[in-house]
């Protein structure tokens, strides 16, 4: 890819004036500094840093805008004190996520087999009481297992009459589009414990309720995420030697200055050749812009001149979702001496699943239990005092593995939803009625304004690679473009 001519975007060091002529508005009056840059990229998650990455290895000038003052993202590891590590944001990768696992080898990173030592605990659909002991390795039948595939049966059903890239074109897309997955489940299960079962364990992926999400969305990010079975296994199989957030640490080494910390995007201005993204501190003029954050983050920039109508309406349409990920550091993983793997689903608990999330004991002996909460109880939670959350919490966790589980040595709770520059994960959803409505306008290019994001792939979106995959695609169409 042969640089873009700067001549050609903007007429001098420090000018106002793209190409043709359009006027830019004035840097606000806490702006330190102008850039000029091929490409400027809003955010340095996964998706901006592989944007910006694959962008200069074609030969293109590039400068990344970041509102935190760190990478990653919904990616955020934070290191023990006895040599280990703790994925307090997103942790996992497997599966056919070919492009994560590509970025980790060419960043020198390492993956290790995610720990599975024992057995899972279930609830029952049939008797709140009772936890069922389940091998997963070599037989998953327990009572209600075969109930419970039935229904995955049926929603891998309708997820493979999705085309991925065009969910709207469904022949029945307007009637999947306005039934939510609350609708379909009274009419499609009748055992209650089954139901509730079923709208948790689905309804975690976009940690939406059942009544926020439509059946056409919901069966385009399962047929994405290809199948409910890669979606609850394979995609967990492996975690990252160090966490997943130094693989976004060395592609940031990568780009060195490019990266412009602290610096939130709060306008855009742009004609069809080009745009000057103005942050407090710093205005990039470039003739191409990748906005890499989450469809509700990138409706709040002010953009001059307006984007257009259904660009502006689907990032409307477009929440985060909501989890609270909870990491306990106990001194051991105290549940394998119970035969138990640390994973657990409750379809009734404010704690929803739980997962090991220890590292190899060559690097730390202790034994690290993550734990999510989902939707409504984890906006019902939310609320409560931080002791009493984290009291409620652990006692729900002790009635699983044991006393034990209420003295780690360690407590953190990753709210996301709190985060000011991310508002919520894992991931965003479309709301009843907005796939059919807006059709790909989430990543249709507006002039010289491409999007990208983990919500906006057809492929794995909600996880890492697929984030990885939407900004390799937005660099990719800019190459193109020449």
């Amino acid at each position: 890819m042969s640089k873009f001519s700067r001549r050609q975007v903007i007429g001098g060091a420090g000018s106002a004036v793209l190409v043709g002529g359009a006027s830019v508005a004035k840097a606000a009056p806490n702006t330190t500094s102008s850039l000029a840059a091929d490409v400027c990229i809003v955010g340095a998650g996964f998706a901006g840093l592989a944007a910006a990455w694959r962008l200069k290895q074609a030969g293109a000038s590039v400068v990344v805008l970041e509102a935190r003052g760190q990478v990653g993202g919904r990616s955020w590891t934070v290191a023990t004190k006895d040599g280990g590590w703790v994925d307090w944001g997103g942790q996992w990768v497997g599966s056919s996520q070919e492009r994560f696992y590509a970025l980790i080898r060419e960043m020198g990173c390492e993956t290790y087999p995610s720990p599975n030592f024992g057995k899972t605990l279930q609830r029952s659909i049939y008797d709140a009481s009772t936890y069922h002991r389940v091998d997963e390795d070599l037989n998953d039948q327990f009572p209600g297992s075969e109930v419970l595939k039935s229904i995955y049966r049926k929603l891998d059903d309708i997820a493979d009459t999705v085309d991925v890239n065009a969910p709207w074109a469904h022949p029945q897309g307007r009637l999947l589009d306005s039934v939510t997955f609350a609708e379909w489940l009274r009419q499609n299960v009748e055992h209650e414990g089954a139901r509730q079962f079923i709208a948790t364990e689905v309804g975690s992926v976009p940690c939406a309720s059942p009544a926020e999400i439509s059946m056409l969305h919901l069966a385009w990010l399962i047929k994405a995420c290809h199948g409910i079975g890669e979606l609850f296994g394979a995609a967990q199989d492996d975690r990252l030697i160090g966490g997943t957030q130094p693989v976004a640490r060395r592609v940031a080494e990568k780009l060195k200055d490019e990266i412009k910390f602290d610096a939130p995007v709060r306008r855009i201005q742009w004609n069809q050749k080009g745009a000057v993204v103005q942050s407090d501190s710093v205005a990039v003029t470039a003739r191409r812009v990748v906005v890499a954050v989450p469809p509700s983050l990138a409706g709040a920039i002010e953009y001059a001149p307006s984007l257009p109508v259904n660009r502006t309406q689907v990032t409307q349409r477009w929440p985060q979702g909501i989890v609270i990920k909870v990491s306990m550091v106990y001194s051991a993983p105290f549940w394998r001496d119970d035969g138990l793997n640390g994973t657990s689903y409750d379809h009734i608990s404010v704690m929803g699943e739980t997962a090991d999330s220890s590292n190899p004991p060559e690097y730390s002996k202790a034994g690290i239990l993550t734990g999510f909460v989902y939707t409504d109880h984890a906006r019902a939670v939310s609320l409560l005092p931080a002791e009493e959350r984290k009291r409620l919490l652990l006692a729900e966790v002790a009635r699983r593995f044991g006393p034990k589980a209420l003295e780690p040595v360690s407590y953190h709770e990753s709210n996301w939803t709190e985060a000011q520059w991310t508002r919520g994960c894992f991931t965003g959803f479309l709301t009843p009625g907005a796939t059919t409505l807006f059709g790909s306008a989430v990543r249709d290019p507006v002039g010289p304004i491409h999007w990208a994001g983990t919500e906006t792939s057809t492929d794995w979106p909600s996880f890492i690679d697929g984030a990885i995959r939407s900004g390799e695609r937005e660099a990719e169409a800019i190459r193109k473009a020449g």
